[in-house]
């Protein structure tokens, strides 16, 4: 699979992740195979937060059953407001993880309280307790907000918001905000929580997608998302192994080019 550097680190990032926000709901058998073929195809980063209900916990206990937790980048959210209750809850989201003493990334969920929670990240970071400091939000309407913070706090390694080839508000100037400054990209809601496969529902594939190793919707959305620099790693969530099979193939081979991409959203927007 290709790989991102982080910007603040150099560290190189697998470009495809997984969230597990609905998918992660409850414990299957499915959910051990899906981690497996991510780690199998070179993949790392799993993304949740305690908005997701019993996500972080099932996470836990799917890493606790196939002994997966050293080859995972882990990624959760704080989200609460208070500084101490923050601290509360980040530590509960580490043991209902099965995170052990360190995570890879702790991230500030929906802007909430994010001074105070940045205030404890660069403690806690310093203290080598987390290796990163995240921002995230869920809504195009918060890039603003998000740059406000991104030029303001030079310790924020990573910032996490929805982008697809439907809704390319990033596009805009976001992205190469984010690049400017240093900041690595989480690129969530990358299918619009499936809303996108609803759009091209018996709708062919145009015949130049196999030039780029395309061979699913699926693979199309996310390697347009990858045909941009900018982005470090897209975490579409999954509960079903032949899905997550197919989402890692977007990670490797070609990647579009400036004009293929573009060919592509106008392929897209003709539909």
């Amino acid at each position: 699979m290709h790989t991102r550097p982080i910007p603040s680190t150099g560290e190189p990032l697998p470009v495809i992740g997984l969230g597990t926000y609905r998918s992660f709901a409850s414990y299957t058998p499915e959910l051990g195979t899906v981690v497996n073929l991510m780690f199998e195809a070179g993949g790392t980063m799993i993304d949740s937060s305690p908005m997701y209900g019993a996500a972080e916990t099932v996470t836990g206990d799917v890493l606790d059953e196939i002994r997966g937790r050293e080859r995972a980048f882990l990624a959760t959210k704080v989200w609460t407001s208070g500084k101490q209750k923050g601290i509360n809850k980040m530590n509960e989201s580490f043991r209902k993880m099965s995170a052990g003493d360190t995570m890879e990334l702790m991230q500030v969920h929906n802007l909430i309280d994010t001074e105070a929670h940045l205030d404890t990240l660069k403690g806690w970071k310093a203290d080598g307790k987390i290796k990163y400091i995240g921002i995230t939000h869920y809504t195009h309407s918060a890039f603003l907000e998000l740059g406000d913070w991104i030029r303001r706090e030079p310790e924020i390694d990573f910032c996490q918001f929805p982008y697809s080839i439907e809704r390319r508000a990033a596009e805009k100037d976001f992205l190469q905000l984010c690049a400017d400054y240093g900041v690595a990209t989480l690129i969530n809601r990358p299918f619009e929580q499936d809303g996108l496969f609803s759009d091209i529902l018996g709708k062919p594939l145009p015949d130049w997608a196999g030039d780029l190793g395309i061979t699913s919707w699926s693979q199309y959305f996310l390697k347009y998302l990858l045909a941009d620099e900018a982005v470090t790693c897209l975490i579409p969530a999954t509960k079903n192994p032949e899905h997550m099979a197919d989402n890692l193939k977007a990670g490797s081979g070609p990647m579009p080019d400036l004009a293929e991409r573009k060919r592509m959203a106008l392929y897209f927007d003709s539909l």
